[in-house]
């Protein structure tokens, strides 16, 4: 079943602008919250960018939290 989510994408190096996705979340504000931890660490090695984009992906695939599993 095809379901929109949110993806948190994180770009490690700014340079090559490589996005990956790191997780997928039910909620905006999850995501973001996320996002915002990861963007904000003082304790990274380098500084990264990280953010949510809305994404459609098969729920029979993808892993996404704060989804409950349903039987199907």
């Amino acid at each position: 079943m095809q379901i929109i989510v949110f993806a948190l994408v994180v770009v490690l190096d700014a340079d090559t602008g490589v996005e990956q996705v790191a997780s997928h979340w039910s909620r905006l504000q999850h995501c973001l919250s996320d996002a915002r931890l990861l963007s904000r660490r003082e304790d990274n090695y380098r500084p990264i960018v990280a953010y949510c984009k809305p994404v459609e992906v098969d729920a029979a695939e993808v892993t996404v939290l704060g989804l409950e599993a349903t039987d199907g």
